[in-house]
């Protein structure tokens, strides 16, 4: 068995970091929470260009974990755009469950400020993403490595491609890193690549097919863990300002130190979620 799972990790890493190399953001209907694909700019004033986003999801899925313990989530964000940089700011609802030594809540409330840059550089669209993940009001998070609770915030840096190969086929991927991530367990890496394929129009509305694949590498000395997820699902494009989604997550090669209980069950297994987007 063991032989089986090192052989499945050395696909799919290879898949994910190959394709993140050659084809180098995910595609937007695939991506989770601040991940999310800032609209382009329009070129229509001398000034910048503003757009907000608010979404009702059944669940906040972020890299095939459950941040709502699988209930529904309120988010938004809003957005200022130019010509080849952004600036912007995405919230949501999260439950991250209460410390019991405490009776206090870890975090209720998720706030990511970003900047980027955004550029076409040879026929490739190149995002180029700082982001500081913040829980205001969170009592924090324990970490069984150290012994402590550390501080849920933390910073990431993501660098993404993406590139029309053939009409209405997109192939993307994004890279992540984070010097400290989530619970202050020290350097991660995220590896994701992403395909969409827009379907036509019908009667005014545009259902596009998209998946993603992604992979987690952490510091296991500080806390950290290796892991991989996947999505995929249809978007539906109407009334040119919403969108409804429908997905199937999922989780692999999780280890039991990862989760309280051990194992993947209503925390990363697999789930089909539903989302309803307004974004002008």
């Amino acid at each position: 068995m063991q032989g089986k799972l090192g052989a499945m990790r050395a696909v799919v890493a290879a898949i994910a970091v190959t394709t993140s190399a050659i084809m180098g953001a995910a595609a937007a209907t695939a991506a989770d929470g601040a991940d999310r694909e800032v609209k382009a700019y329009t070129g229509g004033g001398s000034g910048p260009e503003f757009s907000v986003n608010a979404t009702y999801t059944s669940d906040y899925r972020f890299r095939g974990f459950t941040q709502t313990r699988e209930k529904p989530a309120l988010q938004g964000g809003i957005d200022a755009v130019w010509p080849n940089f952004y600036v912007g700011l995405w919230a949501s609802s999260v439950d991250f469950g209460t410390d019991l030594s405490t009776f206090k809540d870890v975090a209720n409330v998720e706030v990511v400020p970003y900047v980027g840059f955004k550029r076409d550089v040879w026929g490739y669209k190149v995002d180029l993403r700082a982001m500081y993940y913040a829980y205001p009001g969170g009592h924090g998070e324990f970490n069984t490595a150290k012994g402590l609770v550390k501080d849920l915030d933390y910073f990431e840096g993501m660098i993404g491609w993406s590139r029309e190969i053939h009409p209405g086929l997109t192939l993307s991927s994004n890279i992540y890193y984070s010097p400290d991530y989530q619970g202050g367990v020290g350097q991660n890496w995220v590896f994701e690549t992403g395909i969409a394929r827009k379907l036509g129009t019908y009667h005014g509305i545009t259902p596009t097919f998209s998946a993603l694949l992604g992979s987690q590498y952490g510091d296991e000395k500080k806390g950290g863990f290796d892991y991989y997820y996947w999505n995929a699902g249809v978007s539906f494009l109407f009334a040119d300002y919403f969108e409804f989604d429908i997905r199937y997550y999922d989780t692999f090669d999780v280890p039991s130190s990862a989760t309280v209980t051990g194992n993947c069950r209503n925390v990363c297994d697999g789930r089909v979620v539903a989302r309803i987007t307004f974004e002008n």
